[in-house]
């Protein structure tokens, strides 16, 4: 793999100390890797470890950095990079804008707790964001609203080869000093006063103590860094506490040193100083704040103390000082942890893994709102995907009321809803982007193709969106296909556009679950009207679609295909339909009732599949139950009028479609005075369709036209 990190500067540091290990270890793995800052003291160290270092101003906190998103877009293309890393803010969007532009995935690592406004919320932007400790990982889940499942817990690691173990360090006798050393950047979060204080107080018990406070202000002239040294000159201690600067030998000072003391007074995100200490073999007293409880437990792998409390902080370090069994006791346990938690091998190999999943697991959402058919059309799509794309997360975004219909889909990972028919749509169009936006996907999938549809994917900041262009707000889909209007068959049609996701596995065959708990609903349901082993059943859908009349056959031109099944073959009638259509049951019953089996209103949309699935023939229209029966094999006799069954009819239908191609057909009309299309299919050529199912005719989808 190629991998881009992105920081601010490459000067001693925590981040940026973490960011040269990283290359180190991804190197020593045969990975690339580039890193992109404004430079600093550790490039050298960095093109030694086999990176290759770019210099851009990308440490500036200004809104004219975002001009280097540009640059960064070309070298990614350019050095054909497969992941953005980004560990600081700044930086972090400049690396999210060009990985976006680019394609490629995004990961962020986070070092420590940030403040909440808007520029920092980029961290949590990541496809995967990495917490270096848990109290990280819980402030970007708590404060940034990043999702749990996106967090991966990677503690620092620390080179055990640069940091070799000294196992007799306290077996030997003391030197005429005892080393107290203390490193980090030299802020006021560090706790540089505290520790100072502490060992003044130490130094009157124990006068051979030297302090070293390694680590220098990001400023020479820094306030609070000449504070400090006027606190030291103020109190006569400059021969005891002694500021060396930035090192580079930092493995050589933590070595020599007698006791390491971290004295942070504000969570830290980690505890690097911890785990180098631990690494070589010397003891630590740390204060119990943030990532550093993850790292010591008190007095197994050191000493903890209460922040901003010199006092408890000079009890800490005499005691260590003076009992050197103790000391070593401690740092072995630290040792044995570090070795097994906090190696620089463990962390790199876990930061691979990361980048293994985001490069390979993608992220799709799939809209597909309704109705019934058309979700059961957009199956064989949403199989065809989880093909090609094994690993993928899946998320298919339904109606609610689909629900019951989707959940048992084994090519989905998760099932999100949006009701188009409820009041504040917007609103809460927008609280579903914001849940999308959280969830990071590479991928829409607009099957639905509406105005909804579309802001969806484009206010939940999906990178590539796909479907057709077919409303006003058509050019927000940045991969959209101009051709909807095209007359294809329903499978076909959603294949274009998963062509352009490198599908080429054609495969449109249906499938459908039905639920245990449905059939023995609908069993009790069909016991009730005393249907008996054996017994035929032909299921007769009398309505349609609210919006389309036109797609009714004559109520009275069923009840006389009722009629006569029963007569020929007593075979008993089921009336589907939705509770809205008990006024066509009352017409059919006028007509005939003998047998008649109504179920019109009394079945769920699992139900109705478990219903669909005890039938022997089914006669419909153009509805969801057409689509049901075609998705479970079973016989089927369709009426077409105002649609076109070249372009609506599922693929493998297991009977006939029977249309009267008139010069106004197909006209797609929702209402029409003669209704003559439908009329002119007759009760005779139904009769003799499911006749012919009957005598288990079986064939490819058929049309009957004339």
């Amino acid at each position: 793999m190629r991998i881009l990190q992105l920081v601010p500067q490459m000067n001693v540091g925590g981040v940026e100390t973490g960011t040269l290990d990283l290359a180190r270890g991804l190197a020593r793995r045969g990975h690339e890797c580039y890193v992109i800052s404004a430079g600093g003291a550790l490039v050298g160290e960095l093109i030694k470890a086999g990176a290759r270092h770019v210099t851009m101003p990308i440490h500036k906190k200004s809104i004219f950095s975002l001009a280097l998103v540009d640059d960064v877009a070309q070298l990614i293309e350019r050095e054909q990079i497969d992941i953005v890393h980004a560990r600081s803010r700044v930086p972090a969007w400049i690396g999210y804008f060009a990985a976006r532009r680019t394609g490629r995935p995004f990961v962020t690592t986070c070092h420590g707790y940030y403040s909440t406004h808007f520029l920092s919320r980029v961290m949590g932007y990541g496809k995967q964001v990495i917490a270096i400790s848990n109290v990280i990982g819980r402030h970007m889940i708590e404060d940034f609203n990043v999702p749990p499942e996106r967090i991966t817990l990677i503690h620092r690691g620390v080179d055990l080869v640069r940091f070799p173990f000294i196992p007799d360090k306290y077996d030997r006798p003391p030197k005429d000093k005892l080393i107290v050393a203390s490193v980090g950047r030299i802020t006021s979060i560090k706790g540089f006063y505290y520790f100072i204080s502490a060992i003044r107080l130490a130094l009157k018990e124990l006068p051979k103590i030297e302090a070293w406070i390694i680590g220098s202000p990001k400023k020479e002239n820094d306030a609070h860094y000449l504070r400090l040294r006027g606190l030291v000159e103020k109190w006569n201690l400059g021969d005891k506490i002694k500021f060396l600067g930035s090192r580079e030998d930092i493995p050589e000072l933590v070595k020599t040193a007698d006791l390491v003391v971290v004295a942070s007074i504000i969570p830290e995100g980690f505890g690097r100083t911890v785990i180098e200490a631990g690494a070589v073999g010397t003891a630590v007293v740390a204060t119990e704040v943030g990532g550093l409880r993850e790292i010591i437990e008190n007095n197994v792998h050191g000493l903890l103390v209460s922040p901003e409390d010199e006092n408890s902080m000079c009890k800490a370090i005499t005691t260590l000082l003076l009992d050197r069994k103790r000391s070593k006791k401690m740092a072995q346990e630290l040792r044995k942890r570090t070795e097994k938690e906090f190696s620089l091998d463990l962390m790199v190999d876990k930061t691979c893994s990361v980048y293994e999943e985001v490069k390979e697991r993608k992220r799709i959402l799939f809209l597909k709102l309704g109705a019934v058919g058309d979700i059961i059309l957009a199956i064989p799509s949403l199989r065809m995907i989880r093909k090609r794309f094994p690993s993928a997360s899946i998320t298919l975004c339904v109606d609610p009321k689909f629900l019951p219909l989707v959940m048992p889909c084994p090519y989905v990972d998760e099932v999100i809803t949006f009701d188009r028919r409820r009041g504040k749509r917007l609103l809460r169009l927008l609280q579903l982007a914001r849940y999308v936006r959280r969830k990071v996907f590479d991928v829409s999938i607009d099957f639905q193709n509406t105005t909804w549809t579309h802001l969806l994917a484009f206010f939940g900041n999906v990178p590539a969106r796909y479907g057709y262009e077919r409303h006003w707000t058509g050019f927000l889909l940045n991969r959209g296909e101009k051709s909807f209007h095209d007359k294809l068959p329903p499978v076909e049609h959603q294949f274009r556009i998963l062509k352009r996701l490198g599908i080429s596995d054609y495969d449109d065959r249906l499938e459908i679950w039905a639920r245990e708990k449905d059939d023995e609903k609908v069993k009790v349901l069909l016991d009730s009207s005393w249907v008996v082993p054996g017994q035929k059943l032909v299921g007769i859908v009398l309505g349609s679609s609210r919006r389309w009349f036109t797609k009714r056959w004559p109520v009275e031109y069923f009840a006389e295909l009722a009629k006569r099944l029963s007569s020929s073959f007593q075979m008993r009638a089921v009336l589907i339909g939705h509770v809205s259509e008990t006024s066509l049951v009352t017409e059919f019953m006028k007509h005939f009732s003998n047998g008649v089996i109504d179920c019109v209103g009394r079945t769920s949309i699992s139900e109705l599949v478990s219903l669909v699935k005890r039938l022997d023939v089914l006669v419909c229209g153009d509805t969801a139950p057409l689509h049901i029966a075609a998705a479970l094999g079973k016989p089927t006799v369709a009426l077409f009028g105002p649609t076109d069954p070249a372009r609506h009819a599922p693929p493998h239908l297991r009977g006939v479609c029977l249309y009267e191609k008139l010069p106004c057909a197909p006209c797609y009309k929702e209402a029409c005075p003669t209704m003559e299309c439908l009329k002119k299919i007759t009760v005779d050529d139904v009769f003799k369709s499911v006749k012919n199912m009957m005598r288990r005719y079986e064939s490819t989808t058929a049309y009957h036209t004339s």
